[in-house]
């Protein structure tokens, strides 16, 4: 009996994390594809939401950290990058700040901002220096073309300026201690 009780309490675990998975998806794609549309959602969607929103089940996976789809501590969980575009025209006044190209699809959006990713190699030491030169030529060299493409889309800039930052949070002490805010943390400045 002790025995089925164990299987039947790991079974019902992997069923809600598989239920919370199923539902980040769906959220996740119908949010994302049909966010301005109205649309008749699947069975399986309206089912792992009934599923979600009894009270015992949403109560377990709010006090697990289940409920996030990835869990509360999950490794590697990347840091943010913000890149910024200052345009100038030929006297040095700024025209435009811009944070990234125009782009026609959201699955455009979706793949450039995955181009922070690699920035993380940006920040990355091993023994003081930074790693792989070359690499960190080609990451500038990244920066530099995206800028190309966001000063031709204005055709009075003269001169454009790319900033990539981080965003520092605060740890624990620091929130205790009153930041409550992030702050940009200046990564590199290319002309």
């Amino acid at each position: 009996m002790k025995r089925k009780a164990q299987l039947a309490g790991i079974f019902t675990v992997i069923l809600l994390v598989f239920t919370v998975g199923l539902k980040g998806t769906f959220d996740g794609y119908y949010g994302f594809y049909y966010s301005e549309k109205e649309y008749k959602k699947p069975l399986a969607f309206t089912l792992s939401e009934e599923i979600i929103k009894l009270k015992p089940v949403s109560m377990f996976l709010s006090y697990t950290g289940f409920d996030t789809g990835y869990s509360f501590f999950a490794p590697n969980v990347a840091s943010d990058f913000v890149l910024l575009f200052e345009l100038t025209d030929k006297e040095g006044n700024t025209i435009e700040n811009r944070i990234m190209p125009t782009f026609k699809n959201k699955e455009s959006i979706t793949r450039y901002t995955s181009v922070y990713n690699m920035f993380l190699d940006k920040i990355s030491t091993e023994g003081g220096t930074m790693k792989d030169t070359k690499y960190q030529q080609y990451l500038d060299i990244i920066i530099k073309q995206i800028a190309v493409s966001v000063k031709k889309e204005n055709p009075n800039t003269n001169k454009i300026i790319a900033r990539l930052y981080l965003y520092h949070y605060p740890d624990l002490k620091s929130y205790k201690e009153g930041e409550k805010s992030e702050r940009l943390i200046l990564i590199g400045e290319y002309k």
